[in-house]
């Protein structure tokens, strides 16, 4: 014959042999041993209805309290809002990138200045205020590129 042995679970710790399966930590006959301090365990009766481990608190209108909240009536709290007040589509943002990239070129090769006009048009097309702007930054750069490129092959 052999004896039973406690079986080990990640979640629950070690169990008897003969608890009941869906009860971790409770025996045979509904008491579950609870340490106290002296490091001597205790059977105590088990609770009635299951417990939940982790159990959040409840923030303002029975909703529960989560550091980082998902849903956009709670992240207005955190200063964010449900959904962005321009919206883009995905390609504009690389296009108003490379337009800012591309002016700040454009102060040494009017070529790239070219580039960047045409990159932050296509942003702004695409309905991006950032486009708009980086359009008008590299119409600046590159006037500014063919002014310097003239004084400087001119002298």
């Amino acid at each position: 014959m052999t004896k039973p042995t406690p079986v080990t679970s990640a979640d629950s710790g070690s169990v008897p042999a003969g608890t009941p399966a869906g009860a971790p930590g409770t025996a045979p006959g509904g008491w579950t041993a609870a340490p106290v301090g002296d490091g001597q365990g205790h059977s105590t009766p088990a609770p009635e209805g299951p417990e939940q481990a982790g159990t959040i608190s409840s923030g303002p209108e029975g909703t529960p309290h989560v550091p980082y909240p998902d849903n956009g009536r709670a992240q207005g709290e955190y200063g964010a809002s449900a959904a962005p007040e321009e919206a883009e589509l995905p390609g504009a943002r690389a296009l108003w990138i490379l337009a800012f990239t591309f002016a700040a070129l454009g102060l040494f090769f009017p070529l790239a200045g070219l580039i960047a006009i045409g990159c932050g048009a296509m942003a702004w097309r695409k309905g991006s205020g950032r486009g708009k702007i980086a359009t008008f930054v590299a119409l600046a750069t590159t006037l500014v590129g063919l002014i310097l490129t003239i004084v400087v092959v001119t002298t």
